[in-house]
C-alpha cells in the first residue's frame, strides 16, 4: 500500500489561484465553518465565497479557476499589428479605418476600427520620431515603377492623398495616372502604355476650316462688309454647303480683315447701350406689325434713298420693302397696298411721328380696313422692333451700298437684302424646338385676314384713284379742266 502522506491539509504549499481558493472554502465544505465565518477569517467578501461554493459544487475545480485562465483571451495576429505599426510609422495621418481597409485588403482579415485605435494607444512608440523615422516606404526610382505601385496601393486600399504622401509626390500627380490608368483598363494590351510618358512634341489638331471656307467667308466679307458672323453662317450653309462653328467664324473673319483689309464697320469709342422696355411682343401672327421710312447713309450718284419696311412681329418677315428717293405717303400706301393683297390685314401697326405717318390718307385706311396704329413715344426709337432690322440691314448692306455706282443697281441689292433677310435663319429665332429658324419658316401659312377687292378699292381710291374723267374726257384740277389724248 502507499504511504499516507504525512503532511496535514492546512500544511500543503499553495501553487496556484485554483488552489488558493480551494483551501479557502475547504472548511466550509468540509462543515467546519460557515460561509460568514471563514470570508471574516480570510477577510474577504461573503458573496466571493459563496460564489467560489457555487462554481465549484457546479463545474468542480475548474469552475475555480479565472475567467483569464478558463478561456483564451481574444488576441491580434502579429503580422496585423506589424503591419498597422508599420504604416503607422510611414504615414502618420492615416486614419483608423483606413488602415482596417489596409489589412482587410491585404492580409484578408477584417477588424474594427477600434481595435486598431487600441493597438495604436498600446503600441505608442510610433509616436516618437527617433522610432518613426527609421521606417521609410520603399519608393521605386523607376517612373513606371513608381506609376505601377500607386496601382498597387489603390489596390490596397489606400486613397489618392496617401499615396501621394508615400511615394513622395503630389495628389494631382497620382489622380493623373490613376485616371490614365483606369481610361485604358479594358484595353489590356493598352494597360502598360497608360503609365508611359507621352511624347512632349507639340500636337496637331485635324484643321477645322480649309483655304475654300476663309475664301468663302473673304467673298461674304467683301459684300456684306459689316455682316456679323451669325449672318454670315446662313449665307455660308445656304449658298456654300459649309458648316463651320461661330467660333471659326469669328477667328477666320478677325484673319481676314488683318490679312486681306476686309471692310470692318467703325464703332464710336463711346458706344455704351442703355437698357429699355422692348417693344410689345406678338403672340400669335400678324397681332402686331411695324413700319418706319430711313434713309440710307450712302448716296449712289449723289442721291438721297430712303428703305420703307413693313415688318411682322412675330416670325421677322419683312411683308414688303421700298427703296424710294423721297418720303412720301404714296410710298407707304402702296407698301400698305401690296402686303394687304399677299398677306392680309393685320391687327395693329406701329410707326414713329413721321409727317407720312400722321397724313390724311393714311389715317384713312387704317379707319376703312380697319387697322388699328399705334406711335409710340418721341425719343423712343427701341420700342419699334423694326429698329433692330434696320441695324441688320446697315451691318449687311452698307458697304456694299457705298461701292453702288448706280440707282438701279442699290434697288437690285435692296430687294436681294429683302428676301435673303426672309429665308435665312434669325438670331431671333435660335432656339426654338421646332427647328424654325428663318422669318417665312417661322410665319408658314398663316395669313391675315382675307381684304375684298372692293374694301381695298374704297381705302385707297381718295389717294389713287380720286380722279374721274367726264363724258368728253376731261379731268377736272381745281378750276382748270385738263383734257389728255393718247400719244
Amino acid at each position: 500500500m502507499p504511504t499516507q502522506l504525512a503532511l496535514r491539509f492546512e500544511d500543503v504549499p499553495v501553487t496556484c489561484p485554483v488552489q488558493e481558493r480551494y483551501h479557502a472554502i475547504a472548511p466550509c465544505l468540509a462543515g467546519i465553518t460557515s460561509p460568514g465565518e471563514q470570508a471574516q477569517v480570510l477577510n474577504l467578501g461573503y458573496s466571493t465565497i459563496t460564489r467560489w461554493l457555487r462554481d465549484f459544487r457546479t463545474h468542480g475545480l475548474p469552475g475555480l479557476a479565472p475567467v483569464t485562465l478558463s478561456a483564451r483571451e481574444p488576441y491580434t495576429a502579429e503580422k496585423v499589428i506589424v503591419l498597422v505599426l508599420y504604416f503607422k510609422c510611414c504615414v502618420p495621418t492615416a486614419s483608423d479605418r483606413e488602415l482596417t481597409r489596409v489589412v482587410e485588403k491585404m492580409l484578408g482579415q477584417r477588424l474594427h476600427n477600434e481595435t486598431i485605435k487600441a493597438l495604436l494607444e498600446r503600441y505608442f512608440f510610433w509616436r516618437y520620431p527617433e522610432f518613426s523615422q527609421r521606417i521609410t516606404y520603399p519608393v521605386p526610382t523607376a517612373a513606371v515603377a513608381r506609376r505601377q505601385e500607386m496601382l498597387k496601393l489603390q489596390q490596397h486600399g489606400w486613397r489618392e492623398s496617401r499615396i501621394a504622401e508615400l511615394l513622395h509626390c503630389t495628389r494631382k500627380t497620382v489622380r493623373k495616372w490613376l485616371r490614365r490608368a483606369a481610361h485604358l483598363a479594358g484595353a489590356k494590351p493598352h494597360a502598360q502604355l497608360a503609365l508611359m510618358d507621352f511624347s512632349k512634341a507639340p500636337h496637331h489638331p485635324q484643321r477645322k476650316a480649309y483655304f475654300g471656307a476663309i475664301h468663302a467667308i473673304l467673298i461674304l466679307q467683301k459684300k456684306y462688309g459689316y455682316a456679323g458672323w451669325f449672318r454670315s453662317k446662313g449665307y455660308l450653309e445656304a449658298d456654300f454647303q459649309i458648316y463651320p462653328g461661330a467660333t471659326t467664324i469669328k477667328n477666320i473673319m478677325t484673319l481676314n480683315r488683318r490679312l486681306h483689309f476686309a471692310p470692318q464697320r467703325p464703332r464710336p469709342a463711346d458706344d455704351v447701350r442703355e437698357i429699355h422696355a422692348g417693344p410689345p411682343k406678338s403672340t400669335a401672327p400678324f397681332q402686331h406689325t411695324f413700319i418706319y421710312l430711313r434713309y440710307l447713309d450712302a448716296q449712289p450718284e449723289g442721291v438721297q434713298l430712303y428703305s420703307c419696311l413693313l415688318l411682322e412681329g412675330l416670325s421677322r418677315t419683312i411683308l414688303a420693302g421700298s427703296r424710294t428717293t423721297a418720303q412720301d405717303v404714296g410710298v407707304i400706301l402702296h407698301l400698305y397696298f401690296q402686303a394687304l393683297v399677299r398677306w392680309g390685314r393685320w391687327d395693329e401697326v406701329i410707326s414713329d411721328h413721321g409727317g407720312q405717318f400722321q397724313r390724311h390718307e393714311f389715317a384713312r385706311v387704317h379707319r376703312k380696313l380697319p387697322i388699328r396704329h399705334t406711335m409710340y413715344e418721341k425719343g423712343h426709337p427701341w420700342q419699334n422692333l423694326i429698329e433692330s432690322q434696320f441695324g441688320i440691314q446697315a451691318r449687311v448692306g452698307e458697304s456694299h451700298w457705298e461701292r453702288c455706282g448706280s440707282i438701279v443697281a442699290a434697288h437690285e441689292f435692296h430687294r436681294e437684302l429683302i428676301r435673303d433677310h426672309n429665308r435665312w435663319p434669325h438670331f431671333a429665332h435660335r432656339q426654338r424646338q421646332d427647328q424654325k429658324r428663318s422669318p417665312l419658316a417661322v410665319l408658314g401659312a398663316a395669313h391675315g385676314p382675307v381684304v375684298e377687292p372692293a374694301a381695298l378699292h374704297h381705302a385707297f381710291s381718295r389717294k389713287f384713284w380720286q380722279r374721274k374723267t367726264a363724258a368728253c374726257g376731261f379731268v377736272r384740277l381745281g378750276k382748270w379742266r385738263l383734257y389728255i389724248e393718247e400719244a
